[in-house]
């Protein structure tokens, strides 16, 4: 799992390791918050408003969304 406000970061990483990674995508700080940045990248596995909501997901739940994707 990669937690990261950067999705331009997510994406090249999803790029290189695919389904055996899970993007967690922070939506706080500059780059986070950028429109044309959001339009630019392909969206992470999972998007958070806060650092902290990542604690509402277990082990399991994180998993089986990377392996919807």
């Amino acid at each position: 799992m990669l937690v990261e406000d950067k999705l331009r970061l997510l994406a090249a990483i999803k790029t290189i390791w695919g389904s055996r990674v899970t993007t967690v995508f922070v939506r706080q700080g500059h780059y986070a918050l950028d429109p044309k940045i959001l339009a630019d990248y392909p969206s992470a596995d999972i998007s958070l408003s806060f650092i902290g909501d990542l604690l509402q997901f277990d082990l399991a739940q994180l998993l089986k969304i990377r392996d919807v994707k």
